[in-house]
């Protein structure tokens, strides 16, 4: 029996509520008998454009009208559109689309009432505390929570007749990187005193804010209370521990499923479904009534993974350094993935015969789009064992079929491999107990993909570099053509211009090759004339500033510049000695003989190179008829 799927698009997969969040879906997909297919990313850093739209591509590889229901966490993405494109692609979908926290118009909702969420928080600093000076970090206001937290705050404070200036507010990102400005805005106008409390729309922009005023030796909360938003696990470990508003994730996760599951069987529930909240009053506002028990042998374990995923990541990278074959750096990825805690694991990449859409070749050629057909190049196996594949599969299967089959139900994680916005594939995996990726899967991807391209663009350099040297190499004797003779000559030419130095200019045609073709044919005498490049390319190897070259069917040429008077004779002398040795180890019936004209270029300036070559070819040809003559008497 088909088993019904549920799709998750969720960002910072390793992050507090997108964690959270992904555990109690899994478990109560599982109770339901849904398996659950979760397209993730991880946390971008900085301004860095490029990686967020390779991360971002993660949301365009299913099909989703696979999918018997979706559940969204928008404001998790971090999509540079805020999302409106995926948006519009699930609008068509005939399943239930639920989306958590971020209201969607026309989707099922699950959330927060923010009208109201922050509300007790601000009267407990106005009626508790009787503060009036207080100043408000808002979130995204792209995002509607983060509006209306702002719009909450803006009334609590209204009504308590207390007015809000624009010295009282700083716009915020729901991250940590702002907290240094918004102090700086806060205290910029106060000259004698501080802010009263400092209210912040999240939990990460709290921890940074009472982090900052600490480094500028302001007590908290004996000087300026802090307040935030979502009850973060590091917010209950805090010194002190954060003052905020507790959001009941998991029931929020197990509503989402909930809904949908109710829509699949024919039920019409409630377009927006609001969830709890719960004030928890500690140390950042001095009240301490909802004590943290810090578990310090469990944070002592935290700090000592997180080392150990520093210094993993920092040897994964020295050991994929200069790796060049692709079953080595698998081997090296495996290595290291044994760091990872997935039961199972698939190295899915794009598919690199398959040509370049319209619009990645008008920008350049990286591919940013997933491949039609998918690579299964890898799996880990439950055993810890790697095994290799070169197995093509249709890219709307996620995983092939028959390793899908494997695996009777369960949650399965899609995490993507990029280097910058160039699509390279990505990984899937499933986990045991309701598990996902760890802190440790983030680097380990990164520096995966790094390697991969590096190895990709390896192949593609090695492959220019034989067509470079094809274009400039005779395929016949291996020896330069006239395109790298041209090359190589007039550098040689022009330097000993420079120094001052006499060039030997030396003709060679191979004689008799028509008669060798007559007589043996034309595979003789492609050898006699590989024979003739032999001996060029032994001679060549004695000497520095030189190039021998086949210009012709029968024609070669030489071009070197004298260290000695009698270079150019000594050259034609050792061709001929090495043809003797050739010709007497081929055991053939033939033998590949040469006529040579040399001509010593004096002074360089005062002579061109083809005027030279016209010189030599002359005598060249007086030398063949002088070895014809004598070989008639």
């Amino acid at each position: 029996m088909k088993r019904k799927k549920i799709g998750v698009i969720i960002g910072s997969i390793t992050f507090n509520f997108s964690s959270r969040v992904c555990r109690a879906i899994s478990m109560k997909a599982e109770e339901y008998g849904y398996d659950v297919y979760f397209f993730t990313t991880f946390n971008s850093h900085g301004d860095n454009l490029l990686y967020s739209v390779g991360e971002q591509q993660i949301y365009s590889l299913p099909d989703y009208s696979q999918f018997d229901g979706i559940i969204i966490a928008l404001d998790s993405l971090n999509i540079s559109d805020g999302g409106e494109a995926l948006i519009r692609k699930l609008r068509g979908l005939s399943c239930p689309v639920v989306s958590l926290r971020e209201p969607v118009e026309g989707f099922y909702n699950v959330r927060v009432d923010e009208r109201v969420s922050m509300e007790r928080i601000i009267r407990h600093f106005i009626e508790v505390h009787k503060f009036r000076d207080i100043c408000f970090m808002t979130g995204r206001m792209e995002l509607e929570d983060a509006r209306l937290r702002f719009e909450c705050f803006k009334r609590v404070m209204e009504e308590a007749g207390i007015p809000v200036t624009d010295d009282m507010i700083y716009y915020g990102n729901y991250w940590k990187t702002f907290a240094k400005p918004a102090v700086d805005h806060f205290l910029s106008t106060r000259t004698t005193m501080y802010p009263q409390a400092i209210i912040c729309a999240n939990d990460y922009m709290a921890l940074a804010v009472t982090s900052e005023l600490s480094e500028r030796g302001i007590r908290v909360p004996e000087e300026i209370c802090v307040s935030g938003f979502d009850d973060l696990v590091e917010a209950q470990h805090a010194e002190p521990p954060l003052t905020t508003v507790s959001v009941n994730f998991e029931e929020m996760a197990e509503r989402a499923v909930d809904l949908i599951d109710e829509v699949v069987h024919g039920m019409k529930p409630e377009k927006t479904q609001f969830i709890s909240t719960q004030d928890k009053y500690r140390g950042t506002c001095g009240c301490m009534r909802h004590k943290v028990t810090n578990k310090w042998h469990s944070l002592i374990k935290e700090l000592e993974e997180r080392k150990d995923i520093n210094h993993q990541t920092v040897f994964m990278n020295s050991d994929l350094e200069g790796v060049t074959d692709e079953a080595e750096l698998l081997n090296v990825v495996h290595k290291y993935n044994l760091r990872n805690n997935a039961k199972k694991m698939w190295i899915c990449l794009c598919d690199e015969s398959e040509k370049l859409t319209e619009e990645e070749r008008n920008l350049g050629t990286t591919r940013f789009e997933y491949t039609k057909t998918m690579v299964l190049r890898a799996v880990k196996n439950p055993n810890n064992t790697l095994s290799y594949f070169e197995k093509k599969f249709d890219r709307s299967e996620l995983v092939p079929e028959e390793e899908r089959q494997e695996i009777e139900n369960g949650s399965f994680y899609f995490v993507p491999l990029h280097y910058k916005n160039h699509n390279l594939g990505y990984v899937a995996a499933c986990f045991d107990n309701y598990g996902h990726y760890n802190d440790f899967m983030q680097p380990w991807a990164m520096n995966f993909a790094v390697a991969l391209e590096n190895y990709f663009l390896h192949e593609r350099l090695d492959a220019m570099n034989d067509i470079k040297r094809l274009y400039k190499e005779d395929t016949l004797t291996g020896i330069s053509n006239r395109r790298g003779f041209e090359e190589k000559a007039r550098k040689i030419y022009s330097d000993s211009m420079f120094l001052r130095k006499r060039i030997a200019v030396i003709s060679i045609d191979m004689d008799n090759l028509k008669k060798i073709n007559d007589a043996y044919g034309h595979s003789a005498g492609d050898d006699a004339l590989c024979r003739v490049g032999s001996a060029l390319t032994k001679v060549s190897e004695r000497r520095e500033h030189i190039v021998v070259a086949r210009t012709g069917g029968d024609e070669f040429v030489v071009v070197c510049r004298m260290e000695q008077p009698s270079d150019g004779e000594d050259i034609i002398k050792e061709v001929r000695e090495e043809l003797v040795r050739i010709n007497a180890q081929s055991g053939q019936p033939y033998d590949a003989e040469v006529s040579c004209g040399l001509y010593e270029v004096k002074d360089a300036s005062k002579i061109a190179l083809a005027k030279a070559l016209e010189i030599s070819d002359s005598r060249m040809y007086e030398d063949k008829r002088q070895r014809k003559a004598q070989k008639q008497e």
